[in-house]
């Protein structure tokens, strides 16, 4: 399913929100402006040209409307047709691209105490999709509530609402149209991560995710083009390369702090992935000895 990429921050801001009901024999005007056009369908059908692509948006469905793209109403509503929308000022997406390729867990730059900017991010939200009624009805409502009483206490909780909807659109779509084996290859990036200074354990990966190792390390590489123990030594080599440049510790120390506690192999394997020596690395990055 295609989703539409958002850089973030700033997050998306709410500019309106409605409801409104449609008759017979009534279509969408013709119109593009500066802002995303949300529409969440309740009942009946409502019918979409966008750049005249057509969309037919039924009941339990969100069709996203681009900014400065050409909107209208190719063919009017042949029943009661009952919606949601809302208007959503953020920059243009940066791409769009099928959410199976979604690398949910690949990590973002982390910051320091000298980032004085926040670095870039990006979310995702389905263009075209069905929805789970149940679970964004809620949403909706109480952004309605909250824009009817629009006020300094209210105006806060009416954008906290709007990234609860977008949260619960982005975790929908992950779930519901990512392959499993991407889903399994996140999972897998996950527990490496957060045992990134165990000592390597294939038979622990297995009780862990409840996978047979090996479709474990398949479906890995289909993704990352890595093994579960180079993905590892991925992991190792940048946390090392981070303590040598931010901290003093012994190269030895170095080695136990990312998992590695046999000295000689943690100096091996940082030259095999850098090139050089942790020592060397430390000097030409930091000029420290």
């Amino acid at each position: 399913m295609n989703c539409l990429e958002l850089t973030i921050p700033p997050l998306p801001q709410l500019v309106t929100i409605g409801h409104s009901i449609w008759n017979p024999g009534e279509q969408h005007l013709s119109r593009s402006f500066n802002v995303y056009d949300m529409l969440f369908v309740m009942k009946g059908t409502l019918y979409m040209l966008e750049d005249d692509v057509p969309f037919e948006i039924t009941e339990g469905s969100l069709l996203v409307l681009e900014p400065n793209r050409l909107h209208v109403g190719h063919r009017p509503c042949e029943e009661e047709t009952e919606i949601y929308w809302l208007h959503l000022a953020h920059s243009a997406p940066v791409r769009t691209m099928d959410s199976g390729q979604i690398p949910w867990s690949t990590p973002f730059t982390k910051g320091s105490n000298l980032d004085v900017t926040p670095h870039r991010q990006v979310m995702y939200i389905p263009k075209f999709t069905s929805l789970h009624t149940p679970s964004i009805l809620p949403f909706l409502l109480r952004m309605m509530e909250l824009h009817q009483s629009l006020s300094p206490a209210t105006s806060l909780p009416l954008q906290l609402q709007l990234i609860g909807l977008l949260t619960e659109l982005q975790t929908a779509m992950r779930l519901k149209y990512t392959p499993r084996a991407r889903i399994l290859c996140d999972q897998t990036i996950a527990y490496l991560e957060q045992h990134v200074t165990r000592p390597f354990d294939a038979k622990h990966m297995e009780e862990t995710l409840h996978f047979h190792f090996d479709y474990l390390s398949r479906c890995l590489k289909k993704y990352t083009g890595l093994s579960p123990l180079q993905y590892l030594h991925e992991l190792q080599i940048n946390k090392a390369k981070s303590l040598l440049e931010k901290t003093g510790l012994p190269i030895s120390e170095i080695g136990v702090h990312v998992g590695i506690e046999n000295t000689n192999y943690f100096i091996r394997l940082f030259r095999k992935k850098m090139g050089m020596t942790p020592g060397q690395y430390r000097i030409v990055r930091l000029g420290r000895t």
